[in-house]
C-alpha cells in the first residue's frame, strides 16, 4: 500500500511552565498547534498561518527545534508524517477557532502523564534538547 508522507509544522508554545496542546474535540490524545504544510508553501509561512486560522493570534517563530517522523493508522488508514517542529511565541491570547479543536495550557509537569502524539515530544520538551531527529516508532 502506498501512503503519501505529509509535511505538518509544529509550534512549541511555552509560558510560565506550560505549554500549549490542542486536541480534537472528543479525543484523549494531545499534539502541538500547527498543521500542513501546502504544496509550495514555506514551513515557517505554514506555522505561522497555522497558528493564526487556529489560535485566532498573530504568533512568530524564535527557533527551530527539531523534527519528528511520526507513522500511525487513524480509522483505517495509514498515515506518515514529517513534523518539523519550531519553538514560538504568540502576540494575543490563543482562543480556537476551529470547531472541532480545543487548546488548553498543559503544566510540563503533567506532560508525562498526557497522551501527546507523536510520544517523543515528550522527552525533547522535557529535556529542552534542540536540533533532534527522532525517526518513527511502530507503537503508535
Amino acid at each position: 500500500m502506498s501512503v503519501a508522507t505529509e509535511i505538518i509544522a509544529r509550534a512549541i508554545i511555552r509560558d510560565d511552565g506550560r505549554l500549549l496542546v490542542a486536541r480534537e474535540r472528543g479525543k484523549t490524545w494531545a499534539f502541538l498547534p500547527g498543521g500542513h504544510v501546502e504544496p509550495g508553501e514555506r514551513v515557517e509561512s505554514a506555522l505561522i498561518r497555522e497558528l493564526a486560522e487556529e489560535l485566532g493570534t498573530a504568533g512568530r517563530i524564535i527557533g527551530f527545534a527539531g523534527v519528528i517522523e511520526h507513522r500511525y493508522t487513524n480509522r483505517g488508514n495509514a498515515h506518515h508524517e514529517l513534523n518539523l517542529i519550531f519553538e514560538a511565541e504568540l502576540d494575543g491570547i490563543p482562543i480556537s477557532q476551529e470547531d472541532h479543536l480545543e487548546f488548553d495550557w498543559l503544566p510540563i509537569d503533567q506532560i508525562d502523564t498526557t497522551d501527546l502524539r507523536p510520544s517523543a515530544l515528550k522527552a525533547v520538551i522535557v529535556s529542552g534538547t534542540r536540533s533532534f531527529w527522532h525517526s518513527w516508532n511502530d507503537a503508535q
